[in-house]
């Protein structure tokens, strides 16, 4: 079973992209913080993590290279409302495997999840 984290403080995105992936056959676990995601990534290991840019105590860019030394096998989405400068943009490339700019259409996440568990070396740009 593909273990997931997802890492976001909007309430309405956990549940319904939890709710998804869950219905896909994931496990799915969700936290609101930086330092939450910290602590699950160090409890255990995850296949996925959508992780969103702002978080209320994190700069997600920041906490998505922690993620990946710390668990360099773990898949990371970055998830974004703003835009990113070419300097995220470049840092995004070089720890992450897609980019999913805010809103996303569910059905094109479940794709994405797919596409990542059946093909673990593909790097994903843009969605």
């Amino acid at each position: 079973m593909t273990k997931i984290l997802l890492v976001d403080d909007k309430e309405l995105i956990l549940y319904s992209l939890s709710k998804t992936l869950r219905n896909s056959g994931a496990d799915v676990t969700t936290v609101t913080n930086g330092k939450d995601a910290l602590q699950e990534i160090q409890k255990s290991a995850f296949d996925i993590c959508f992780l969103d840019v702002q978080l209320p105590d994190a700069n997600g860019l920041d906490l998505m290279k922690i993620i990946r030394d710390a668990s360099s096998k773990t898949r990371i989405i970055i998830m974004t409302a703003v835009s990113l400068n070419e300097a995220q943009l470049q840092l995004m490339r070089d720890y992450s495997c897609l980019y999913l700019p805010k809103p996303f259409d569910l059905n094109q996440v479940q794709a994405l999840v797919r596409e990542l568990i059946g093909n673990p070396g593909a790097t994903l740009a843009e969605a």
